[in-house]
C-alpha cells in the first residue's frame, strides 16, 4: 500500500481519518523489518511476502467495495474474497508457529487498513452485505451450473444413443421431446426477446402479428410434437404398424430420423433459444431501475460469474478429473469465504461494542498482531531478542499511530508535519532499539551463566522491559 494511490478523500480540514503518511511509512516498515528479520531466522527470507501482498488486495477491495460505481465495485469484489480466502488459507500453511503467521498477517491488514482508512463500522458492515451477496450468487451459479451440465451431459448421451440408431421406438420419443423442448424454448425466446422494438418504428405492426402467428404455430408444433411423442410409440407397441416400419423401406427413414443431420439442428435450435431467453431476461432485469442497490446486485452478480470463472481455472490447473484435489479445491472454495465472514463478522462486533477502537483501530490491529507474532515466535523456539522485538515493534508502532492520527484529527492532512512525524518516529525507534540492545546485552549474560531458555526470571526480565518503555514512548 505503500506509493499507490489513496483510496480514501482525505479532507484538508482536521477528521477522524488515518494517519499522516510518513508515521504510516515508519509503521509499515517496522512490520517489513519484523517478517523479514523473522523470514531470515526461520531459513526463509520470503516467508511472508505472500501473505504481505494478499493482505493489501484484500483491504484494497475491501475499499473499493464502498464506492458507488459499478467498475470499482466488482474491482473490490475480485479483489476482496479471493484475496482474503487465500490470506486464511497461506496463513494456515506457513511452515513455522500458525500464530506466528497469524500475528504478521493481521499487523499486514492493521498498516493497510490505516493507509485506506477503512475500518469503521459503517464500512465493514456494508462491505460484509456486499460480499455475502456475491458467494450466494456464486453458490447459487454452482448449484444452476451443475444442474444445467448434469443434464446437457444426460441430454448428450441420449441423442448419441439414439443418433444412428435403429430402432423405431426410440427415434419417435427422442424426435417428439426434441421437437416439444424445441418448440417451447422457441416460444420463450420469442416472448422475451424485445424483437418489436428492435426494428423500425414504420415495420413495428407489421412484425408484431407476425410474431403472433410465429407464438401461435409454435405452440401448435409443442402441441404436435407431444402427441407425435405419445401416439407414435403406442401404435408401434399395440399395431402390426411395427412390424411395417422395421423392414424397409420404412427402416431407412427411421435411419434419417433418427441421424444427426435432424438430431443436431433441432438439440442447437433448443439451446441457442434457451440461451437468447434467459439472457434477455437477465439484461433486462439489471438495467431497469438501476440506483444504488442495483448497482451492487449487479456488481456482486459480476463478480460472482468471476469467482466461477476461476474456480474453473484454478480446478483446470489442479487437475479436475483428479477426485481428491478436485472435492479438496471445490470444498475449499464453499468453506473459506464462511471464515472470512466469520471474522468480518467478529470485527463488526467488536467496533459495535468498543472493543476495537473506532479511531485508532489499525494502529491496534498493528500492535496486536505483533505481539501475537512474538507469541508465535516464542512457540516456534526463535531467538529470544527477536520475541522481545516482535513486542517492542508493537509498542512503537502503535505509539508511531496514534501520533501521526492525533495530527491528522487536528490538521487533517494537507498542512506538511513530515519533520515533526520524522522527529517523533525517530525518538520512538531510537528508544525500541535501546531496549532492544539491553534486553539482547541481559539476555546475553544469562547465556554466558547457563540459564535455562525461556525460564520465569528471563521472561519476569522481559516484561519489566516492556513496561519501561512504555514511558518514554507515551510520555
Amino acid at each position: 500500500m505503500i506509493g499507490g494511490p489513496r483510496l480514501d478523500t482525505p479532507s484538508a480540514v482536521g477528521e477522524e481519518g488515518r494517519p499522516r503518511a510518513t508515521s504510516l511509512t515508519i509503521a509499515a516498515l517496522i512490520i517489513a523489518a519484523f517478517a523479514l528479520t523473522t523470514g531470515v531466522l526461520s531459513g526463509d527470507p520470503k516467508l511472508f511476502s505472500g501473505i504481505a501482498l494478499l493482505a493489501g488486495i484484500a483491504v484494497a477491495g475491501l475499499t473499493l467495495l464502498d464506492r458507488d460505481g459499478l467498475g470499482p465495485t466488482v474491482i473490490g469484489h475480485l479483489c476482496f474474497l479471493p484475496a482474503a480466502t487465500g490470506l486464511i488459507a497461506s496463513v494456515g500453511q506457513v511452515a513455522v508457529a500458525p500464530l506466528l503467521a497469524l500475528g504478521v498477517a493481521v499487523a499486514m491488514v492493521g498498516v493497510a487498513a490505516a493507509w485506506t482508512n477503512v475500518l469503521d463500522r459503517e464500512t465493514v458492515s456494508a462491505a460484509t452485505v456486499s460480499s455475502v451477496v456475491s458467494y450466494l450468487f456464486t453458490v447459487a451459479g454452482l448449484v444452476v451450473g451443475t444442474v444445467v451440465l448434469a443434464l446437457a451431459w444426460f441430454s448428450w448421451e441420449l441423442v448419441s444413443a439414439v443418433a444412428g440408431g435403429t430402432s423405431p421406438m426410440a427415434a419417435t420419443v427422442c424426435l417428439g421431446v426434441l421437437g416439444v423442448a424445441a418448440s417451447g424454448c422457441l416460444y420463450f425466446a420469442v416472448a422475451q426477446l424485445p424483437l418489436v422494438q428492435l426494428t423500425a418504428r414504420s415495420r413495428r405492426d407489421a412484425i408484431a402479428t407476425r410474431l403472433k402467428r410465429g407464438t401461435r404455430a409454435l405452440k401448435l408444433v409443442a402441441i404436435g410434437s407431444a402427441a407425435f411423442t405419445v401416439v407414435v410409440p403406442l401404435a408401434l407397441l399395440l399395431t402390426p404398424f411395427g412390424q411395417l416400419v422395421a423392414s424397409p423401406p420404412f427402416s431407412l427413414g427411421i435411419r434419417v430420423l433418427s441421424s444427426w443431420v435432424v438430431l443436431a439442428p433441432l438439440l442447437a435450435v433448443t439451446v441457442g433459444a434457451l440461451v437468447a431467453g434467459s439472457g434477455a431476461i437477465v439484461i433486462r432485469k439489471f438495467t431497469t431501475e438501476f440506483n444504488a442497490a442495483s448497482v451492487r446486485t449487479v456488481g456482486a452478480a459480476i463478480a460472482a460469474v468471476g469467482y466461477l470463472v476461476l474456480l474453473a481455472l484454478f480446478l483446470l490447473r489442479t487437475g479436475i478429473f483428479e477426485f481428491g484435489s478436485f472435492i479438496t479445491v471445490f470444498f475449499g472454495a464453499l468453506l473459506l469465504p464462511l471464515l472470512v465472514y466469520l471474522v468480518l463478522v467478529l470485527v463488526n462486533g467488536a467496533l459495535t461494542f468498543g472493543l476495537l477502537p473506532a479511531r485508532a483501530g489499525p494502529a491496534a490491529l498493528t500492535a496486536s498482531g505483533l505481539i501475537c507474532a512474538s507469541i508465535g515466535a516464542a512457540q516456534a523456539d526463535l531467538p529470544t531478542l527477536l520475541v522481545f522485538a516482535g513486542v517492542v515493534s508493537g509498542l512503537v508502532a502503535w505509539d508511531v499511530g496514534t501520533f501521526g492520527l492525533g495530527l491528522t484529527a487536528e490538521l487533517g492532512h494537507r498542512p506538511e508535519t513530515r519533520r515533526l512525524e520524522l522527529y517523533h518516529s525517530v525518538f520512538a525507534v531510537g528508544v525500541g532499539l535501546l531496549g532492544i540492545a539491553a534486553v539482547g546485552i541481559v539476555d546475553a549474560a544469562r547465556r554466558a551463566v547457563g540459564s535455562a531458555i525461556g525460564s520465569p526470571e528471563t521472561m519476569a526480565l522481559a516484561a519489566i522491559g516492556v513496561l519501561l518503555l512504555l514511558a518514554p514512548l507515551r510520555g
